[in-house]
Protein backbone atom coordinates (compact mmCIF):
# COMPACT_ATOMS: atom_id res chain seq x y z
CA UNK A 1 0.00 0.00 0.00
CA UNK A 2 3.19 2.48 0.81
CA UNK A 3 4.19 1.81 -2.36
CA UNK A 4 1.33 2.73 -4.14
CA UNK A 5 1.14 5.80 -2.58
CA UNK A 6 4.47 7.11 -3.32
CA UNK A 7 4.10 6.19 -6.63
CA UNK A 8 1.10 8.00 -6.69
CA UNK A 9 2.71 10.96 -5.26
CA UNK A 10 5.58 10.83 -7.54
CA UNK A 11 3.31 11.48 -10.56
CA UNK A 12 1.41 13.69 -8.99
CA UNK A 13 4.56 16.05 -8.39
CA UNK A 14 5.93 14.92 -11.89
CA UNK A 15 2.58 15.94 -13.79
CA UNK A 16 2.83 19.20 -11.47
CA UNK A 17 6.18 20.01 -12.67
CA UNK A 18 6.12 19.31 -15.79
CA UNK A 19 2.67 21.67 -16.01
CA UNK A 20 5.09 24.35 -14.79
CA UNK A 21 8.03 23.99 -16.75
CA UNK A 22 5.88 23.75 -20.03
CA UNK A 23 3.90 27.07 -18.99
CA UNK A 24 0.50 24.97 -19.13
CA UNK A 25 -1.35 27.82 -17.12
CA UNK A 26 -2.68 30.65 -19.46
CA UNK A 27 -2.09 34.52 -18.24
CA UNK A 28 -5.47 35.36 -20.45
CA UNK A 29 -8.01 37.37 -19.06
CA UNK A 30 -11.49 35.10 -19.11
CA UNK A 31 -12.87 37.26 -21.69
CA UNK A 32 -10.21 35.96 -23.70
CA UNK A 33 -10.70 32.37 -22.84
CA UNK A 34 -14.22 32.33 -24.07
CA UNK A 35 -13.09 32.53 -27.41
CA UNK A 36 -9.53 30.29 -27.75
CA UNK A 37 -9.36 27.67 -30.33
CA UNK A 38 -6.10 26.15 -31.17
CA UNK A 39 -5.31 23.62 -33.15
CA UNK A 40 -1.90 21.71 -33.49
CA UNK A 41 -0.45 18.48 -34.43
CA UNK A 42 3.06 16.96 -34.28
CA UNK A 43 3.53 13.30 -35.86
CA UNK A 44 0.49 10.90 -35.02
CA UNK A 45 -1.07 13.16 -32.24
CA UNK A 46 -3.22 15.93 -32.49
CA UNK A 47 -3.87 18.58 -29.80
CA UNK A 48 -7.03 20.83 -29.24
CA UNK A 49 -7.15 23.50 -27.07
CA UNK A 50 -10.87 25.20 -26.25
CA UNK A 51 -11.49 27.79 -23.37
CA UNK A 52 -14.04 26.49 -20.80
CA UNK A 53 -15.52 27.07 -17.73
CA UNK A 54 -17.79 25.94 -15.01
CA UNK A 55 -20.70 27.04 -16.75
CA UNK A 56 -19.00 25.16 -19.91
CA UNK A 57 -18.48 22.06 -17.51
CA UNK A 58 -14.93 22.04 -18.15
CA UNK A 59 -15.42 19.92 -20.09
CA UNK A 60 -16.17 19.48 -24.19
CA UNK A 61 -18.34 16.46 -25.05
CA UNK A 62 -16.14 14.62 -28.20
CA UNK A 63 -18.27 12.83 -30.65
CA UNK A 64 -16.03 10.97 -33.19
CA UNK A 65 -17.52 10.38 -36.95
CA UNK A 66 -14.95 7.49 -37.77
CA UNK A 67 -13.41 6.76 -34.77
CA UNK A 68 -11.14 3.87 -37.28
CA UNK A 69 -9.54 7.42 -38.64
CA UNK A 70 -8.46 9.21 -35.38
CA UNK A 71 -9.25 8.17 -31.46
CA UNK A 72 -8.57 9.30 -28.53
CA UNK A 73 -4.98 10.10 -27.26
CA UNK A 74 -4.38 10.15 -23.61
CA UNK A 75 -3.93 13.81 -22.53
CA UNK A 76 -6.96 15.82 -21.44
CA UNK A 77 -6.42 18.22 -19.08
CA UNK A 78 -8.39 21.32 -17.77
CA UNK A 79 -5.75 24.62 -17.47
CA UNK A 80 -6.64 27.39 -14.77
CA UNK A 81 -6.34 30.69 -16.14
CA UNK A 82 -3.84 32.48 -14.06
CA UNK A 83 -5.96 35.39 -14.04
CA UNK A 84 -9.29 33.61 -13.45
CA UNK A 85 -7.68 32.28 -10.42
CA UNK A 86 -7.17 35.40 -8.96
CA UNK A 87 -10.61 36.70 -9.62
CA UNK A 88 -11.97 33.12 -7.86
CA UNK A 89 -13.33 32.02 -11.26
CA UNK A 90 -13.10 28.73 -12.62
CA UNK A 91 -11.85 29.44 -16.46
CA UNK A 92 -8.86 28.27 -18.37
CA UNK A 93 -8.63 25.94 -21.28
CA UNK A 94 -9.43 22.36 -21.98
CA UNK A 95 -6.87 20.34 -23.44
CA UNK A 96 -7.49 17.05 -25.59
CA UNK A 97 -5.17 15.00 -27.61
CA UNK A 98 -6.37 12.79 -30.53
CA UNK A 99 -4.10 10.18 -32.02
CA UNK A 100 -3.94 9.43 -36.52
CA UNK A 101 -5.07 5.46 -36.57
CA UNK A 102 -5.60 4.85 -40.33
CA UNK A 103 -5.38 6.69 -43.69
CA UNK A 104 -8.84 9.24 -44.24
CA UNK A 105 -10.38 12.43 -44.08
CA UNK A 106 -13.21 12.67 -40.92
CA UNK A 107 -13.86 15.24 -38.66
CA UNK A 108 -14.35 15.73 -34.94
CA UNK A 109 -17.03 17.79 -32.94
CA UNK A 110 -16.41 19.15 -29.65
CA UNK A 111 -19.81 20.55 -27.68
CA UNK A 112 -20.67 22.23 -24.35
CA UNK A 113 -23.99 22.02 -22.77
CA UNK A 114 -23.81 25.86 -22.18
CA UNK A 115 -22.54 29.15 -23.56
CA UNK A 116 -20.01 31.02 -21.21
CA UNK A 117 -22.59 32.63 -19.50
CA UNK A 118 -24.87 29.44 -18.88
CA UNK A 119 -27.71 31.23 -20.25
CA UNK A 120 -27.66 30.11 -23.82
CA UNK A 121 -27.22 26.65 -25.84
CA UNK A 122 -23.62 25.55 -25.94
CA UNK A 123 -21.05 26.14 -28.50
CA UNK A 124 -20.24 23.23 -30.86
CA UNK A 125 -16.68 23.30 -32.75
CA UNK A 126 -15.86 20.50 -35.35
CA UNK A 127 -12.37 19.95 -36.40
CA UNK A 128 -11.77 18.26 -39.80
CA UNK A 129 -8.82 16.16 -40.04
CA UNK A 130 -6.89 14.46 -42.46
CA UNK A 131 -4.85 11.49 -41.57
CA UNK A 132 -2.10 9.84 -43.60
CA UNK A 133 -1.45 5.73 -44.18
CA UNK A 134 0.55 5.84 -41.23
CA UNK A 135 -1.58 7.68 -38.51
CA UNK A 136 0.07 10.95 -39.21
CA UNK A 137 -1.54 13.97 -38.79
CA UNK A 138 -1.72 15.25 -42.49
CA UNK A 139 -4.12 18.50 -41.63
CA UNK A 140 -6.16 19.77 -39.31
CA UNK A 141 -8.73 22.59 -39.35
CA UNK A 142 -11.29 24.00 -36.96
CA UNK A 143 -14.57 26.02 -37.54
CA UNK A 144 -17.31 26.97 -35.05
CA UNK A 145 -20.70 25.96 -35.77
CA UNK A 146 -24.03 26.32 -34.68
CA UNK A 147 -26.40 23.97 -33.91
Amino acid sequence: MRKILAILLAATVCLAMCSLLAGCSSGSSADDLKNQREITWEDNILTVNLGTNKTTGCEWKVEFVDDSVIGWGIVRIFHLSDEAAKDNLTAGTSEITFEGKSAGSTYIKLTTPYDWEGKEPGYAYVVHVLVNDDGTIADARGEEVTE
